[in-house]
């Protein structure tokens, strides 16, 4: 008679698989550092300017070459899409933020991109609209450009989390195979 084997029960734990899903976690953990840094220096820019002078901060670099001064003026309600900018930075900051935040045992939900990239492109509409110089309608442009940016890195985030989900279903125990 011959002798029978043992059966192994099947896991597919290696140290490739568990390594990979470490390089994944704190590769996501720097992106959305990354991003909130990006999201609070950008935050800080519209903050002073909301205390400036109103002017484009990229008049200092780039210098109008048009002559025409109701061009150059900052637009009318630059208060108030300053504020808005401010929100929308708030709000990627809350998307892109990994927990739920609770104040006053209320959890806050950021509203989705949609939304977001709607409300951030007021002010360069109104800019375009007023026939305001490239870079007034430029700097109102940055809300909208860091929405998408946000978009598209937390896409890849939620995608690489998706694919630990998956690597982790197939960890198992086939105990009698």
């Amino acid at each position: 008679m011959q002798t029978m084997r043992k059966r192994v029960p099947f896991t597919f734990k290696s140290e490739d698989g568990s390594d990979e899903q470490q390089r994944n976690a704190t590769s996501n953990k720097q992106n959305r550092i990354a991003l909130q840094a990006m999201l609070c220096l950008s935050g800080l820019l519209h903050i002073i300017y909301l205390f400036s002078d109103r002017r484009s901060p990229l008049f200092a670099i780039f210098p109008s070459s048009s002559h025409d001064q109701a061009s150059n003026v900052p637009l009318a309600f630059s208060g108030i899409f300053s504020y808005i900018a401010i929100l929308v930075h708030v709000n990627l900051g809350l998307i892109i933020h990994p927990y739920h935040i609770t104040v006053a045992r209320w959890t806050v939900h950021a509203i989705g991109f949609a939304e977001t990239l709607a409300w951030s492109a007021i002010g360069p509409c109104v800019s375009i609209f007023l026939r305001k110089t490239w870079q007034t309608t430029l700097w109102w442009s940055i809300s909208a450009v860091m929405t998408v940016i946000v978009y598209a890195a937390h896409g890849w985030i939620q995608k690489v989390d998706e694919d630990v989900t998956e690597l982790e279903k197939l960890q198992y125990q086939a105990a009698g195979a």
